[in-house]
């Protein structure tokens, strides 16, 4: 595990692929289930996973695909309990057009598009104030897909 940053209430984590499922309290089934799909293979695919692999977690995963040059994700999935934390449901929307909710996302982005190109496990922890809600925590950990290639073309997203 590495802190990579902690900036405006966030702290931004990453970890390696061969992580100790413990190093991820919470989300022990979901590290395990990840590693176990990906075989030899530096991440899963999207493919890998059916619905039922998410039992207990439906309502707490978004999925992203994922955009380069420039960089940018779609949210192709989020979960209800996801949209009712951040109190919106971005399903459809692209990462840029949360910036109209308040949401300053340079570091994000940066992050995001890092963790997308080094294939990264990442933990990303702080409040919602962007949303109106600045008493209002929240912890996202997330795995990143590849159809193929160097680089994620999704990421599963599990909130704790």
């Amino acid at each position: 595990m590495a802190v990579w940053r902690k900036v405006n209430n966030w702290l931004y984590e990453t970890f390696e692929r061969d992580v100790d499922p413990a190093m991820l309290p919470g989300c022990e089934d979901l590290v395990r289930l990840w590693q176990d799909r990906r075989g030899d293979r530096p991440v899963p695919a999207w493919s890998d996973f059916g619905f039922h692999d998410f039992k207990g977690w439906h309502g707490r995963i978004t999925l992203a695909d994922m955009i380069y040059d420039p960089f940018d994700f779609r949210y192709r999935l989020v979960g209800l309990q996801v949209a009712e934390r951040l109190g919106r449901d971005y399903t459809g929307k692209l990462y840029t057009e949360m910036v109209a909710g308040g949401m300053d996302p340079f570091d994000d982005f940066e992050f995001y598009e890092m963790t997308s190109r080094k294939l990264l496990i990442s933990r990303l922890s702080g409040d919602l104030r962007w949303a109106g809600k600045k008493y209002v925590s929240v912890t996202f950990v997330d795995f990143p897909l590849s159809d193929g290639g160097d680089r994620a073309t999704h990421i599963l997203s599990a909130m704790l």
